[in-house]
């Protein structure tokens, strides 16, 4: 391919994906897909063929079985898979603020069809944003030294939280946007949506008496939901919602239709705390009381979850007498916050008329217009799992497999899971959730990726879905905060799984790295974490091809098991720093290891 070729790009490593049209050379962020550069003997989907100089080491032959069994009832692996960060797609750009515990979009995958500048300054913006949002997705441990302490601070005196909730009330960290509208299609917004709008409500506030007997009927109320759920008893489900609000039942036994498309292994409802109660002035004896009580639907998704996660929304309710059954008059989301990463809502079964589609790594979710795009889709991201799960020769406790949201609606895709917006840039991207048991641990990841952006080539489609798997993949075994996780490491580590079945050689990557050689502009040292957020695009791109390199290098030259090991003892902690996890990987230091990758980049592509 002759190096003019412009290409399309992503915020990750570098991807591959074909040429990008010549007009929008520039319209890569931090991250790109490369050219196509494909060799004629890879293997298009399935498990990753070799290639000279880039062997594979300790993967299966295309067409045989992956370690493990198939199929969703009984789907298992050597050991747990779990969740990767927020990724995309080679190339894609890590948000987090250095002590933020989550960094809610560390690998949104950039859209290379939208403009690089404007990009690159809503980048640069959302990284100031999150310094003061300081709201993650992904729930790491030591992050947050007091967080525990502080959530459980503002705790609501009615009632012990139940796991999986806020700390009993809100959390006075909470970073979301109270006023963001309710997600709906671009173009054609499905006939109902799913609320987020918290209600404000007014009146005198009630007495804590009032609040602990609202509390426990909603708790019954919660404990009806699940029951009715399991049972598949539709009007039970929507038995206590105002009948007066059509839009609410509507949405409501939606919402029961979607949930029992879902193989779930838990699927429990619990109310958490009253956030807030208020009565009416004329009344007498303190009722009626309205209040806002969080809680919290607690679910496992099969074979993709490793822990259960909760999904985080707050019931508005009205309860009539001191006696007696409440009335669900609201359902908007929870906040995200610092404690708990994302809230989890709107969940794509909140938003649509679902369409749910099962393969035997992935769960693929949509809605219902798009059923026929999703079948196929479905397919590719099988392939690109069983690739990811093949490569991955590290410990246990990775995702088993995924959970993929695919829409075409732009509002949707900003607003699912979380109410923080990836960006406007972002093609895909992979956002952990936390551990309904235990903040300090991810329990699965969701990859949600806009279909329309897919569609542009069917290069760009394979790997964005191969760069946004693996992060999911890695997400569970996450033991340290992520700004010790050098970007290098995980943006290549995902970058080079993502590409590793097609030969380095005369890629975008190597063409760049070659043009650095021959300027003399490269020095041999490993991209630095602030390379990736600079100002000027051309050491973005540049630090994004040398990790691709330096894991290229890493595989090449100790075997793939070397990189999954060195990948897995960052994520992990277990030598405590990056050179201790190059040391157990190699044998070399992290200086040696540098030294070993500039003479093997200058001698390949000088």
């Amino acid at each position: 391919m002759d190096d003019s070729a412009p290409r399309p790009m992503v915020e990750e490593p570098a991807g591959g994906g074909p040429d990008h049209p010549a007009d929008l050379r520039g319209a890569l962020i931090p991250g790109q897909i490369r050219g196509a550069d494909h060799d004629a003997s890879a293997t298009p989907f399935g498990p990753p063929a070799a290639f000279p100089g880039t062997p594979v080491v300790g993967t299966p032959v295309p067409g045989t079985p992956v370690p493990g069994a198939f199929g969703w009832e009984r789907y298992r692996v050597p050991g747990p898979r779990t969740g990767a960060h927020h990724g995309g797609y080679p190339g894609q750009f890590p948000y987090r603020d250095p002590g933020d515990p989550f960094g809610i979009w560390p690998r949104s995958i950039a859209d290379p069809y939208r403009d690089r500048h404007t990009a690159v300054i809503a980048v640069l913006s959302l990284l100031a944003a999150f310094v003061t949002f300081v709201a993650g997705a992904t729930l790491l441990p030591d992050r947050y030294g007091g967080a525990q302490a502080a959530a459980d601070s503002g705790a609501a005196a009615t009632a012990a939280p139940d796991p999986g909730l806020p700390g009993g009330g809100p959390d006075p960290r909470d970073d979301a946007d109270a006023t963001t509208p309710a997600p709906g299609g671009t173009a054609k917004p499905p006939a109902t949506t799913a609320p987020t709008k918290d209600p404000a409500l007014k009146g005198p506030a009630a007495s804590a008496a009032a609040r602990t007997s609202v509390l426990g009927r909603v708790q019954t109320l919660a404990k009806a939901r699940t029951a009715a759920l399991h049972g598949n008893d539709a009007a039970a489900f929507v038995g206590p919602v105002d009948k007066n609000n059509k839009a609410l039942l509507a949405n409501e036994t939606r919402l029961f239709g979607n949930l029992r498309k879902v193989p779930f292994d838990q699927s429990d409802w619990t109310a958490g705390a009253v956030t807030d109660a208020r009565t009416d002035p004329s009344a007498s004896g303190g009722w009626p009381v309205t209040a806002t009580v969080d809680v919290a639907f607690t679910h496992k998704i099969a074979n993709a979850d490793v822990r259960a996660v909760a999904e985080r929304y707050v019931w508005t309710v009205n309860c009539p007498a001191a006696t007696g059954s409440c009335t669900l008059t609201n359902v908007s989301g929870g906040r995200d916050n610092t404690s708990l990463g994302a809230s989890g809502y709107p969940a794509p079964w909140d938003v649509w008329d679902l369409a749910v589609e099962t393969r035997p790594h992935v769960l693929v979710l949509g809605p219902a217009e798009l059923a026929a795009d999703l079948r196929t889709r479905a397919d590719e991201a099988e392939n690109a799992a069983v690739y990811d799960v093949a490569m991955w020769t590290g410990p246990a406790g990775v995702s088993p497999g995924f959970v993929v949201a695919l829409t075409r609606e732009r509002t949707v895709f900003e607003k699912l899971y979380s109410r923080e917006s990836p960006g406007d840039w972002a093609a895909g991207f992979a956002l952990p959730l936390t551990a309904a048991a235990d903040r300090d641990q991810v329990g699965g990841s969701r990859v949600v990726i806009d279909l329309d952006e897919m569609d542009h080539d069917a290069a760009f489609a394979k790997v964005i879905l191969r760069h946004e798997l693996v992060h999911a993949l890695l997400d569970p075994i996450t033991r340290v905060d992520y700004d010790r996780i050098p970007l290098w490491a995980a943006e290549g580590f995902a970058d080079w799984v993502a590409q590793s079945d097609r030969t380095i050689r005369g890629t975008y990557e190597a063409r760049g790295v070659a043009k650095q050689i021959q300027s003399g502009k490269f020095t041999g040292k490993l991209p630095d974490d602030k390379d990736f957020d600079s100002d000027d695009e051309d050491v973005i791109d540049d630090a994004y091809n040398q990790s691709h390199l330096a894991l290229r290098y890493l595989a090449d030259t100790y075997g793939a098991a070397a990189a999954c090991a060195f990948i897995a003892d960052v994520y992990l902690g277990t030598s405590k720093t990056t050179d201790g996890a190059m040391r157990a990987a190699t044998g070399k230091s992290l200086a040696e290891f540098e030294k070993g990758w500039a003479e093997w980049t200058r001698t390949n592509f000088g």
